[in-house]
Order: structure tokens, then sequence, then C-alpha cells
């Protein structure tokens, strides 16, 4: 309520998984599309197994640019993931994307983590198409963080991880992927913001992708011609 009288622009709800409990979930959703101020959007991490048809129903009833749903699909690759101890059921994760992607009225985000172990240039790449084929409304390209307390601290030697010393703890290389490719992965991250993310080159960026085999390769070229 403090929230909405006071017209916040984005309020984001901590939950690691925000639909974890349906009752739960779906009695905030409805609060909110009740009281909605016609500004304020709220941003959840959701888990797209969890995404039931109430869900759906639920957020086709709220006004467009109410709700924002984020899905943390960090990798596609089954090594990787099983090192992270996270399990991604990718029918179940375009499914959800498809069904929200139908609705026209709540943003979806996807996101990867370059770094992780046991995942190099070429399994990166494949994770990237896979996700960018999905047609998100942002595909966020973030970079491992290493902090004190976590799994990868403890696997840190094991697997090769080299990162800053120092806030916010960013990789720096593994034994899977090397400095200058995490660079290179960086600068790509800048142009997915840049045409992709940005929503302004929509076309532009459609018809320079159709060129290419695949959406990784298009970027990659974009930023050997900056080179």
């Amino acid at each position: 309520d403090f929230f909405l009288n006071h017209k916040v622009r984005q309020v984001k709800l901590v939950d690691r998984t925000f639909n974890t409990k349906k009752e739960h979930a779906l009695s905030i959703m409805d609060y909110i599309i009740k009281y909605d101020n016609g500004y304020t959007n709220f941003h959840f991490e959701v888990a797209p197994e969890l995404m039931s048809e109430d869900f759906i129903q639920c957020l086709s009833m709220a006004r467009p640019g109410l709700f924002q749903l984020e899905i943390g699909v960090q990798s596609t690759h089954a090594e990787t993931l099983e090192i992270i101890k996270r399990k991604n059921h990718l029918d179940k994760i375009e499914t959800a994307v498809d069904a929200v992607n139908k609705l026209r009225n709540t943003h979806m985000h996807l996101d990867l983590i370059a770094g992780l172990p046991k995942e190099d240039y070429p399994t990166f790449a494949e994770s990237f198409n896979y996700v960018y084929r999905l047609k998100p409304d942002q595909l966020q390209l973030g970079f491992l963080k290493v902090l004190k307390g976590s799994g990868l601290m403890d696997m840190k030697e094991k697997y090769g991880i080299i990162y800053r010393d120092y806030p916010p703890y960013e990789v720096l290389q593994t034994e899977s992927l090397s400095f200058a490719e995490l660079e290179d992965l960086k600068m790509i991250e800048e142009m997915v913001e840049l045409f992709y993310n940005s929503g302004q080159f929509i076309l532009t960026t459609e018809t320079l992708v159709s060129y290419f085999e695949t959406p990784f390769e298009c970027f990659e070229a974009i930023i050997l011609n900056q080179n």
C-alpha cells in the first residue's frame, strides 16, 4: 500500500522463487491487480515449472506493464547445471515463456550467467541461442560473482575459477573459459543491451540475425566489426 500510494516506479520482490507456494503468490497478485495505481510495476522471479494455469490466468487479468517476470535460466549445459545443483526443465521453460508471450501484457526476462564451471565458449553460445530463440523481452547476460560462503567459493580451485578479490568479486577466467573469451562475452552483452534489450532496433536486429546460422554468431560478428 505504501509503494502504491507513493507511486513507486518499480517494486522487486526478493523471493528467490516467488511462485513456490501458489496460494501465497496468487493472493499477492490479486491484491496488486485490485489496487493497481496505473503506474507501479512489480517484478517477480519465478520457477517456470510452477507456473500453473491459475498463475497464467491471474497474469491475464493485469494491465499491460503491471507485472514483470524473471526466469534465471543461467545455463542449458547439463554438466554445469549438475555442478551448481540446479535443475532446468527446458521444455517447461519454453511452455511458460510461450504462455506469457501470448498474453502480451507481461514483460519476461531470461537470465544467463557466464563463467560457471565447465561451461566453455561453445556451450555458452548454445545457452545463448536457446534463450534468444524464446524471444524474451529482455535477455540478461550476467557474469559469475564468487561470493564468500557460497558453494562456488569452495569449488574455485577445482574448476580453475579466478575472480576479482574486491566487490563485486566477478569472475576473470575459469579452466573452461579464458579471460579473452570473457571479455568478448562482455562486449556481446553490451551489444545485446544496445540492439535487443533497448527495443529500439527490433527490425534491424531481426534482419541482422537472419543472415547468420545462429543469433550468437550474429552478435559475435558485430563485436568483430567493432574491433
